[in-house]
């Protein structure tokens, strides 16, 4: 697994419909119509907010060496993967989930860690020592989940029953087990470093640590999942994304709902139209019983998913040409709606 394997594998998804930027904004989380449009229509939602920290220099630096090894090439701004590039799109099957977690997960690992570490030191009779974790909101969330628990050698026992069942229940791979567990620091025993995993494992560091997200991520989905493990779960409070749109977008939902319409809401706002449109579109990306019909057609909705399926294309340019009557607003709405008509 390397992080040339994702991008290659975000851009074939995208067939040449996006530049470089748009697949760095997917990454990011960037939370703009357009990106939330993308993962939509494109199954990117697993690639969504997995490296919010990664900085515009060293992706770009990604894209410099994949043009120079020739992965894929651009065209007016368009990224597109070659025959090369083809060759080395990875086989497995990705199984990252960041539309749920969007960087939270390294928030649940960091509890896990602090805890580890403290019920270790607490079981040893060590009172005084360094945590592991300097953030102070951390530390306060562990030391209040630790008062909230029993007797500690009970939860030292409780806690390891339940990582043990996650390890063999979780579907995780022999070498995600592997790194997750000597991640961890104990008594007298500290976390491997990246580079340690690496030479033992014999594998890139880059590798170990997109193994070590991926894991995160399947075992934050297997706690989601299970009813038996009370302490995880309290571990992985927060981590989920409960409230998927911004602030911006649930205030303009709020006023969808009472009836107001696009325009009535930019005025009462005081924003743009194409402001509230981009929150029309967040709100359709994330619910699945939004009345597309209040501004679409089934005849619009026809037409355009035929000229969709006879020129291979989602670029709204493109589409524009064969539909100068419809809005790019509506045109995304189609797009979003995501129902196929056969052309008759």
């Amino acid at each position: 697994m390397k992080f040339v394997s994702i991008l290659l594998t975000m851009f074939q998804r995208l067939h040449g419909e996006r530049s470089a930027s748009g697949v760095y904004h997917i990454l990011r989380g960037k939370r703009s119509g357009q990106t939330l449009q993308d993962i939509e229509n494109y199954q990117l939602k697993p690639f969504y907010a997995l490296f919010p920290a990664l900085s515009a220099a060293d992706f770009q630096q990604y894209i410099t060496t994949m043009l120079k090894d020739g992965l894929i090439q651009t065209e007016d701004q368009l990224v597109f993967v070659t025959n090369k590039g083809h060759n080395q799109l990875p086989n497995e099957k990705w199984r990252f989930n960041g539309w749920e977690y969007r960087g939270k997960e390294r928030e649940f690992i960091k509890r896990l860690a602090l805890t580890v570490q403290t019920i270790s030191q607490l079981q040893s009779g060590e009172t005084m020592f360094t945590p592991i974790q300097k953030e102070i909101h951390i530390q306060q969330f562990v030391k209040e989940f630790i008062r909230s628990q029993r007797e500690t050698n009970q939860l030292a026992t409780l806690l390891l029953q339940e990582m043990e069942s996650m390890l063999n229940e979780a579907a995780l791979s022999d070498v995600q087990c592997t790194i997750l567990m000597y991640r961890l620091t104990g008594h007298r025993k500290t976390a491997c470093t990246w580079d340690q995993l690496a030479d033992g494992l014999a594998l890139p560091v880059e590798t170990i640590q997109l193994y070590f997200l991926e894991s995160l991520h399947i075992v934050l989905d297997f706690i989601g999942q299970s009813e038996d493990l009370p302490l995880l779960t309290s571990l992985s409070a927060g981590c989920k994304v409960e409230i998927y749109l911004t602030q911006s977008a649930e205030r303009t939902r709020k006023l969808f709902q009472q009836g107001f319409s696009i325009h009535q809401i930019a005025s009462l706002r005081q924003l743009k139209l194409s402001t509230i449109e981009d929150h029309i579109i967040e709100m359709a990306a994330n619910n699945q019983y939004f009345p597309f019909r209040q501004f679409i057609s089934e005849e619009q909705i026809e037409k355009v998913w035929r000229q969709i399926d006879k020129l291979q294309t989602k670029r709204l340019r493109l589409l524009k040409e064969q539909s100068p009557e419809l809005s790019y607003f509506e045109l995304r709405l189609i797009i979003m709606h995501g129902r196929r008509v056969e052309s008759k």
